[in-house]
């Protein structure tokens, strides 16, 4: 089983490195719209990313092992609450689309959903759906957005 979830996540992360990765030469153009950023805002959105997929593993091995207690503690902090008052780049939010800030509060609202499954022991098989639900939210960020460098 455990490696099992290792490998889903595995494959994940490769998934996400393809889809934030530059294509190789001859590919088409990337069609994705572009997130032109600051050299502090990207490194604040990767960071977030690698934290997401850090905790996603987490949440994995807590499924796999049984330990909900885990879950809980990385799915809650990735949520919504306990990133209330995150320290974010000033002028990233005028940056962010309404689509954008949809992907992610959805998101992080389904890290709080992972966490109070965990909390009241929901079966594991529910909380794989909600995290399965809540990746499908940075598949489409990934799919839809490409993070640049903003002009000078």
């Amino acid at each position: 089983m455990r490696q099992r979830l290792a490998l889903i996540v595995i494959v994940q992360c490769l998934l996400i490195g393809a889809l934030i990765s530059p294509g190789a030469a001859g590919e088409t153009a990337d069609a994705r719209e572009p997130a032109p950023r600051t050299e502090a805002e990207k490194a604040f959105v990767f960071d977030q990313m690698r934290l997401f997929l850090a905790s996603i593993a987490e949440i994995q091995d807590g499924l796999g092992s049984g330990d909900m207690d885990l879950v809980a503690r990385e799915a809650a902090a990735r949520g919504r609450k306990a990133n209330v008052t995150l320290a974010r780049p000033p002028s990233l939010a005028s940056k962010e689309s309404d689509a954008w800030k949809m992907m992610m509060g959805s998101a992080r609202a389904g890290f709080d959903r992972i966490a109070e499954e965990a909390n009241v022991r929901a079966p594991t098989a529910q909380i794989n759906k909600t995290l399965a639900d809540t990746m499908r939210n940075c598949v489409a960020c990934h799919q839809t957005y490409r993070i640049s460098d903003e002009a000078r």
